[in-house]
């Protein structure tokens, strides 16, 4: 009953592969030095390059200019499902090899149990919790000179608790270290330890920039992100440039910080430029992938 529509979902998405065909697109792009703007997706050569004359002989003017604060929340704890993803992802080790190390430090008590699939501590277990995150920051290179005033309230909710609770490091490994633990075990400790950090960390707040142009009639964006509070992404920051770990590839290019721009505001000519793009077919399912699809299958085709 597993089996079957995993597998459908592989050939599904195998399909979809073989028959994609790429169609080309275009977009402009407008050097406004530092920054830049961007046109819609054009789907004739042509009229990009028609646009990108206009574009370097124009003036463009600011339509609306959006401005938003986000607060990004810190991520919850780890489940088996979660930790495996990110383990898949981040240093290629396989579900079932994930597994076997945390199975593996469960049994040296350096972590707590691993089949779970919850992702928050019960009411009662803050005093351990507080106490495990104020000696994890001598174990923890990536953590050095972090400054946080952890916040436990929003991983505590014995509601959400079953039979075991989100997957932490112990007291024990606090007062043992990495010492012995073999390089993948190390890896996903630390990534462990990581996700707890980052979970009682405060959010990660950014103001969000999208400014709407026009010239000779065309529409142009310019997004761009300025930070407020670093909070858990600035530990999540420090965590991957230590373990040399890529962000999903999927996440777009971050957005620049924008220079102080008010509608009404116009531009004189820039350098532009056309730039040829593809349309792609979705990317092979890969394990941190495919737990992900298995945990939603049927999600678009059954109601509530």
């Amino acid at each position: 009953r597993v089996q079957t529509p995993t597998l459908a979902m592989i050939a599904e998405r195998d399909r979809q592969i073989r028959n994609h065909k790429p169609v080309p697109f275009w977009t402009v792009i407008a050097d406004m030095g530092g920054w830049r703007l961007s046109s819609e997706r054009i789907d004739s050569k042509d009229a990009a390059m028609l646009l990108c004359g206009q574009a370097e002989h124009g003036r463009f003017r600011i339509m609306s200019v959006n401005r938003r604060r986000v607060n990004d929340r810190p991520p919850r704890l780890y489940d088996l499902t979660g930790l495996q993803k990110d383990m898949s992802r981040m240093h290629g080790m396989t579900a079932a090899r994930t597994l076997q190390a945390l199975q593996h430090l469960y049994e040296l008590k350096l972590a707590t149990y691993p089949r779970t699939d919850s992702q928050y501590l019960t009411d009662d277990m803050q005093p351990a919790a507080e106490s495990i995150v104020s000696g994890l920051w001598p174990l923890l290179s990536f953590a050095a000179g972090l400054d946080i005033a952890p916040q436990f309230g929003r991983v505590l909710n014995s509601k959400k608790v079953s039979d075991h609770h989100a997957i932490i490091p112990t007291m024990e490994f606090v007062q043992k270290g990495f010492d012995g633990l073999t390089e993948g075990e190390k890896k996903l400790l630390s990534l462990v330890c990581c996700k707890l950090l980052c979970t009682v960390a405060a959010p990660h707040v950014y103001e969000a920039v999208t400014a709407t142009f026009t010239c000779a009639g065309n529409e142009f964006t310019a997004k761009g992100k300025t930070i407020l509070t670093p909070g858990w992404k600035e530990i999540e920051r420090r965590f991957k440039a230590l373990f040399k770990a890529d962000a999903d590839e999927d996440v777009p290019e971050l957005a620049r910080e924008l220079p102080e721009i008010t509608e009404g505001q116009t531009f004189d000519p820039v350098e532009a430029s056309v730039t040829e793009h593809f349309t792609t077919p979705p990317k092979p399912y890969t394990e941190d992938t495919l737990l992900s699809a298995m945990e939603r299958a049927g999600a678009e085709d059954m109601p509530e």
